[in-house]
């Protein structure tokens, strides 16, 4: 986790993509939710990634609670 709001990931084994995931407690506006949410973006496996529950223009805000580097 990073400052309790964003999470920092790479994959670097294979081919492929992979994805990170955070669990976060707040609000988002993109799909709507108020309370626990997933935030997840794949990513090219060899790069590294960030997700954050602190959308644009403040399109979601919370509280990261757990994080996942899942390979696809």
């Amino acid at each position: 986790m990073n400052a309790g709001f964003a999470y920092n990931g790479l994959c670097k084994d294979g081919e492929g993509m992979y994805r990170l995931e955070i669990d976060c407690v707040g609000y988002n506006t993109n799909p709507l939710a108020i309370g626990p949410y997933t935030i997840r973006q794949d990513f090219p496996i060899g790069q590294a990634g960030t997700v954050a529950c602190i959308g644009p223009g403040w399109s979601s805000a919370g509280w990261g609670v757990g994080g996942r580097v899942l390979p696809l």
